[in-house]
């Protein structure tokens, strides 16, 4: 009898094992929509680092940049399904992006969501050799006849780019707008003089912030972000307006499950090693774990905030 309980625990044991997802045989590509040095390049980069290891045949990262974004996010939706491809990306990608324009999906359901990793707010930030000392600053003069104040952003109908418009509306600000690539442009743009600011991430900024080259003159966030006590929020100084961008995975819709488990196990175990916690803390992030399917119920909460707050603002061109 104790013979028969241990092969039929053996069995079950064994089946347990067969089921766990395996190692890709094949490259898989983890897609960036914007060029290096920007929030989603740095972060999955840092992923991809001590995920190494569990992808034998290879992680690479693929940045494809362009239309904010959404042009490397349109691809994976019509790209075979045959979990070799994801993208790490913002909520605005997956919620805001299909409200502007038109792309080949329409809302969360066109994607599968993996997880969720990070989050933070948005943060504006000038030269450290500006004459801008706060928000208000910078909209007395945007004010102005001749006030010529632009702000540069990562693309187009993005959560930056809606920071930027928001911000317009709520303090009558003639804000000229600045769409660039990443911050990898948007930065030299910044520090050579060509924009008056930029709407950055904390994960670009904070180390340029540290080192005294730029001036964080506040935070879009509702409260003062964690991993940024020093930077006070817009809404402390007279202007309502605050965003919270999600980063997550998602790949192309009908991938095969043991994929997605693998790739979220694989992001899920790197998420929990001190190595990138230090690391999201460093930069001013929050690490912010959802499974699939909270994941996507995230995204369609962003979605419908998004449509909401579309209505108050008007349209973004």
């Amino acid at each position: 009898m104790k013979s028969k309980f241990f092969g039929i625990g053996f069995a079950l044991l064994t089946g347990s094992a067969l089921a766990a997802p395996t190692a890709p045989t094949q490259p898989v590509t983890a897609i960036v929509g914007y060029a290096p040095g920007g929030a989603a390049d740095i972060v999955m980069r840092q992923l991809a680092a001590i995920m190494q290891p569990k992808f034998p045949a290879g992680l690479i990262v693929s940045n494809k940049p362009g239309a904010g974004g959404s042009t490397a996010v349109a691809g994976l939706v019509q790209a075979k399904p045959d979990g070799l491809q994801f993208a790490f990306v913002p909520n605005s990608n997956v919620s805001l992006s299909p409200q502007l324009v038109h792309l080949p999906y329409k809302n969360p359901d066109d994607l599968e969501h993996v997880l969720d990793v990070v989050s933070f707010s948005p943060i504006l930030v000038v030269s450290s050799s500006s004459k801008y000392k706060s928000v208000s600053d910078l909209v007395a003069d945007a004010k102005k006849p001749d006030g010529n104040v632009s702000v540069g952003f990562p693309g187009v109908t993005t959560l930056s780019h809606f920071s930027v418009v928001s911000l317009a509306r709520a303090s009558g600000a003639n804000l000229i707008e600045v769409p660039f690539a990443g911050w990898g442009q948007g930065g030299p743009q910044l520090m050579g003089g060509q924009i008056s600011a930029a709407v950055a991430q904390p994960s670009e900024a904070v180390p340029q912030i540290q080192a005294g080259t730029l001036r964080a003159l506040g935070s879009f966030s509702e409260q003062r972000q964690s991993g940024l006590p020093n930077i006070p929020t817009l809404k402390e100084q007279g202007y309502p307006v605050s965003f919270v961008a999600r980063y997550l995975v998602v790949t192309t819709k009908g991938a095969p499950k043991d994929s997605v488990k693998y790739m979220h196990d694989a992001v899920k175990e790197a998420m929990d090693t001190k190595q990138f916690k230090d690391f999201v803390k460093e930069r001013g992030m929050e690490l912010t774990y959802r499974d699939g399917e909270a994941s996507k119920q995230a995204s369609w909460n962003d979605y419908r905030n998004f449509a909401d707050l579309l209505k108050q603002i008007g349209p973004i061109k």
